[in-house]
């Protein structure tokens, strides 16, 4: 089976994922409003739930492999729910006065529709080529790709001398680092993987296209305007209509993955 060592690297991010969110999620988790709570649950389940898939198929559980898949049909629209969430939380962080959201939630704002759109078209993907194991694979485990940059954004105030809210705008050059860092780590697994390795350039692609949008449009007056009124809409009919969103890329990915009905076969 292809990535037979992947469920390490992927459990292997859960000590950076506490080192990095630490400051801003993890020390002030009782004043932390729910949105962020429900980001957080739903991205650290899918990191899980994609460690269970590696670790079942490469030991041979394929009928624990198939209930984790069905599994990720639940969670991916909850996965984009959180993400919806999260996105008008940060608009109202920014508008609270939140140093650090104020320097770059407009910003980061771009961030996440970039891994959104990752991780929808991958997850589609890899539901349509379920029956082809390499191709599967590749779309299934490159939608980390999306998750990185936040991780290693942060990570990068430790080597910049980040030590509070004065120091925040250190962390500029970081994120970027962080889009580079997932795009670089995305070419490295796609080398020498032929046709099978598209995935992983396209994720390549569309993180580095994440970083551009972030020193580019996301600094503009006319978003930062823009995304701050987003704080005014209501979040919780959004992530419903996000979740709605994550149902039919499911639907659509399983239906369009079946196996094609024998020629001249009848319905049941």
């Amino acid at each position: 089976m292809p990535y037979r060592h992947a469920h390490w690297y992927i459990l292997a991010l859960i000590p950076l994922i506490g080192l990095a969110f630490w400051p801003g999620y993890w020390s002030v988790l009782a004043s932390t409003t729910w949105q962020f709570h429900a980001h957080g649950i739903t991205a650290f389940s899918w990191l899980l739930l994609l460690a269970a898939q590696c670790w079942t198929i490469q030991h041979g559980d394929r009928a624990t492999h198939r209930l984790a898949g069905l599994g990720s049909l639940a969670l991916f629209p909850l996965f984009l729910a959180g993400g919806a969430g999260l996105f008008f939380a940060m608009a109202a962080k920014m508008n609270a006065g939140s140093p650090f959201h104020v320097l770059y939630a407009s910003r980061l704002a771009w961030v996440d529709l970039s891994s959104v759109a990752m991780m929808a078209w991958f997850y589609f993907e890899a539901l349509k080529h379920r029956r082809k194991v390499r191709l599967h694979s590749a779309y299934m485990l490159a939608t980390t790709i999306a998750l990185l940059p936040p991780i290693f954004g942060r990570l990068s105030g430790i080597p910049l001398g980040v030590t509070g809210p004065e120091t925040f705008d250190r962390l500029y050059p970081g994120f970027i680092a962080g889009q580079m860092i997932a795009a670089a780590a995305a070419l490295l697994v796609a080398r020498g993987r032929g046709p099978d390795g598209r995935p992983w350039l396209w994720a390549a692609l569309l993180s580095t296209l994440g970083a551009l949008a972030f020193a580019t449009i996301g600094g503009t007056a006319l978003w930062r305007n823009l995304y701050s009124a987003m704080a005014d809409v209501p979040a919780v009919p959004i992530m419903v209509a996000a979740a709605a969103f994550g149902v039919l890329v499911s639907w659509s990915g399983w239906t369009a993955g079946k196996r094609p009905s024998p020629s001249g076969a009848l319905p049941a």
